[in-house]
């Protein structure tokens, strides 16, 4: 095949573009980053319980179509999750002293917990609304260039777990622990770290797509989330959160500001 290929003129061998002159804006325009924002990307996988040695969780491999000789390895997704600068520096104490601790906003927790920090293994998966949730940061270290916090959280979205949501269609639910940390750069007046791990259970019947194409076993089943702080300036990490998207491209109902 490649010899064909390189049997073929300069012309074939090439794409013809059209004219970029024709070219037209989208109907709709991709939202940005808030001026001075901060963005966070996370990622969600299956997870399982291993108890030999010692116990722990680890990611769990789970296959689209496991019976087919070609099956695939459902893939860890991503999504992003956006702070105004006001909101990110909610987060920085004031006159902080080690053992310090505060509550984080609760429109941060709500969208945080809603978007990132539930199971959306199945891909395109709109917001969960949360039931209930804990987020606070402790002041670990106070130094002249850096202000260092742990964070502590827990969360409950969606429906309640019920075995009858087995077989519900549309219904949804999840909870987990999260634990991460948090360092404020005080020289150049920026968060430089977000680190962020979290694991629990998620339950319901969401398009089927856990019984019928990769039929987890396990009922409830767990999952896992991780998020890091990104710069913001590749294409990739400026993508828009997916559930300011669902949305509508309106950013005043994903900041919350209706």
């Amino acid at each position: 095949m490649l010899e064909e290929y390189r049997a073929l003129s300069e012309s074939e061998r090439r794409v013809e573009l059209e004219d970029p002159s024709l070219a037209q804006p989208p109907k709709r325009p991709v939202p940005t980053v808030p001026p001075g924002g901060l963005v966070v990307r996370g990622f969600c996988t299956y997870m399982r319980r291993e108890s030999v040695g010692v116990p722990r969780a680890v990611r769990s491999t789970q296959f689209y179509y496991k019976e087919n000789p070609d099956r695939w390895a459902a893939e860890t997704q991503s999504d992003m999750l956006w702070l105004t600068e006001d909101e990110w520096r909610s987060l920085v104490p004031r006159g902080p002293r080690p053992g310090d601790r505060s509550d984080v906003a609760p429109a941060i927790q709500r969208r945080f917990y809603s978007t990132i920090a539930i199971d959306y293994m199945e891909g395109s998966v709109n917001a969960l609304a949360p039931r209930e949730t804990t987020m606070t940061l402790t002041v670990e270290r106070v130094a002249p260039d850096s202000i260092a916090m742990r964070l502590d959280g827990y969360g409950r979205m969606g429906k309640e777990f019920d075995e009858k949501l087995r077989k519900e269609k549309n219904s949804r639910g999840c909870e987990l622990r999260v634990l991460g940390y948090v360092n404020y750069d005080r020289r150049r007046d920026a968060i430089d770290r977000f680190d962020l791990v979290g694991v629990g259970q998620a339950w319901g019947n969401k398009m089927d797509y856990v019984h019928r194409e990769i039929r987890v076993e396990s009922y409830p089943w767990a999952y896992g989330i991780a998020c890091e702080l990104v710069r913001g300036r590749s294409p990739i990490d400026r993508i828009p959160p997916y559930n300011m998207l669902h949305y509508g491209y309106d950013p005043v109902r994903y900041f919350g500001r209706e």
